[in-house]
């Protein structure tokens, strides 16, 4: 009994002094939160606002606004947009010094967030900054929140820029600050592992596919009537008309401004993360055998696909009017099917160089045999082998010239890159030791839309099945044969009703991009203003995004 009596005892004692532990810890001071520090909301529209509150149990909330005529709140937290402007929306606890501020914007909220990437890779201590816009344009507060979830593998900053720490994937958040809810992600994969210096960032993998590199292009564009300008016989009198007086041919030529970097900024933060840009080399080109670039021409080459590559964008070069129809005034890769020795002695001169200035660019460069070409003057089946031959030659060539050039991924040039024409069996894609080529067609159908103005109207049903159709034969013949597919040029005439223009290309773009075929808008200044970064057609760009996905 006495041993029962002194552990009861016992436990009476620990019991007190647990109590007496209890009593002693103090409670924390009241607070309230608010899960916004700014919130944008629009003239009528109503927001209920939920505050947390810690450190006391039994509370009365006290909602009041710096302006009601602005904004109104109720008692329940509830806020009204009442006029355009600003006004602080105060939650406090009854009888505390606890409160929390909201600032209220009556205005356009946010209702889109959007980002050109869903997924990078970079390197470990590299950084890369990524595009984000948001709609509408006229929103009252554009500010974005950038997040990382999981900071030890990549941090970023307010402003976008995303830096590699150690190997792993994470997921950045941007999301919009005015409290809409708004926001877009993108995967970052970090990798260790070098690349060469001086004109890479580390942002895409070294050996890439071509599968892989066409399957992260979401919307396309052409820098078009740029530095593909020539000297030509534009009117057809049998005179080269189209050069200054002073002789110098350079990209204003045809009417477009300096291309600048802010162009490729503006393309890119409206969702184009993929540029064509055709270049005609044959006004600066010497003599031969050299056939030497004129250096300043190089230069401003490299300078303009400089623009685009550093934002981490892909871009394809080319020789452009250097082919075509008009062998009569300049288009010499045309005389290939008259003198081809003379042709692959100048071809290969040409690539050459080419090759030699863009050899440590990484796999976001893209090179193109030729635009455009086909051989009329010649038997059809003779006409396609002297097409195989060229293009067999191109791939030999820029292989064997080392650096990035002996795997990157190539783009192929189709039968006067016309689709029934390149779907024919007597056109053959060459052999490539890196097994990494594209195939490179472009669309213009039906050509009383796209070019004579003879169709102002685009998207019955008749239209639609003959896209389809011809998109088809492209996922048949190439890409369900492990063939990857770009349209390098599609587009209208700009004559068209504008509500057409946007159908067009917006079902062009959303065929294609289901069946993995990439396209890429043609674009001679009439499309998009480059001195003023606007798009010309409303609700292009729009439809565009919203055909990849964006």
């Amino acid at each position: 009994m006495k041993k029962l009596l002194s552990l009861l005892l016992g436990l009476a004692m620990i019991m007190s002094l647990m109590c007496g532990s209890v009593m002693t810890v103090s409670a924390a001071d009241p607070s309230v939160t608010l899960p916004y520090s700014t919130i944008t909301i629009s003239k009528g529209k109503t927001v209920s606002l939920k505050a947390k509150v810690s450190g006391v149990s039994k509370y009365t909330l006290v909602w009041t606004s710096s302006d009601k005529s602005i904004v109104s709140v109720t008692d329940e937290g509830k806020i009204t947009g009442v006029k355009k402007g600003s006004a602080d929306v105060t939650v406090a606890i009854k009888n505390t010094d606890a409160s929390a501020k909201v600032k209220v914007t009556v205005g356009t909220p946010v209702t889109g967030v959007t980002v050109s990437e869903k997924s990078i890779s970079v390197k470990a201590g590299s950084t890369y900054k990524i595009s984000a816009k948001v709609f509408p344009s006229n929103a009252s507060n554009k500010s974005l929140i950038c997040s990382s979830s999981d900071k030890k593998v990549a941090t970023v900053s307010k402003d976008g820029v995303i830096k590699g720490i150690k190997s792993g994937s994470t997921t950045i958040t941007v999301k919009a600050a005015d409290g809409s809810g708004k926001k877009a992600t993108v995967t970052v994969k970090v990798t260790a592992g070098n690349k060469p210096s001086g004109k890479t960032t580390g942002s895409f993998d070294k050996n890439v596919t071509a599968k892989e590199l066409t399957s992260n292009m979401k919307i396309g564009w052409n820098l078009g009537n740029t530095l593909d300008v020539c000297a030509a016989d534009r009117d057809g009198d049998g005179i080269i008309n189209d050069v200054p007086e002073n002789g110098i041919v350079d990209e204003t030529l045809w009417g477009n401004p300096m291309t600048d970097s802010s162009l490729f900024e503006a393309l890119k933060a409206d969702g184009i993360n993929a540029v064509r840009i055709p270049i005609t080399w044959r006004d600066h080109l010497g003599d031969a055998p050299d056939y030497k670039v004129d250096e300043d021409w190089m230069n401003r080459v490299k300078e303009v696909v400089n623009y685009a590559y550093d934002l981490d964008m892909y871009v394809i070069i080319n020789i452009h009017h250097d082919g075509g129809d008009d062998s009569k005034f300049g288009a010499w890769v045309r005389s290939a099917s008259e003198d081809y020795d003379k042709f692959s002695e100048k071809y290969n001169a040409l690539w050459k160089q080419i090759c030699a200035e863009f050899s440590e660019y990484d796999d976001r460069l893209i090179m193109e045999s030729a635009n455009e070409i086909g051989f009329d003057d010649l038997p059809q089946d003779d006409a396609y082998a002297l097409l195989n031959k060229i293009n067999q030659q191109f791939v030999d060539l820029v292989r064997a010239s080392g650096g990035y050039n002996a795997t990157r991924p190539l783009l192929i040039a189709g039968y006067w890159t016309d689709i029934a024409k390149t779907c024919d069996s007597r056109y053959q894609m060459p052999a490539d030791p890196a097994n990494n080529l594209i195939l490179s067609v472009h669309y213009y159908t039906p050509w009383e839309f796209c070019i004579i103005n003879k169709k102002m109207t685009w998207g019955s049903e008749a239209d639609v099945k003959e896209l389809e159709r011809n998109m088809n034969k492209l996922k048949e013949n190439f890409v369900d044969k492990g063939v990857p597919v770009i349209i390098g040029e599609y587009g209208f005439n700009n004559g068209v009703q504008p509500e057409s223009k946007v159908k067009f290309a917006s079902a062009v773009s959303k065929t294609c991009y289901d069946m993995g075929i990439r396209t890429f808008l043609w674009d001679n200044g009439e499309v998009y203003d480059r001195t003023n970064h606007v798009w010309r057609v409303e609700g292009l760009i729009e439809a565009l995004r919203e055909s990849v996905g964006l």
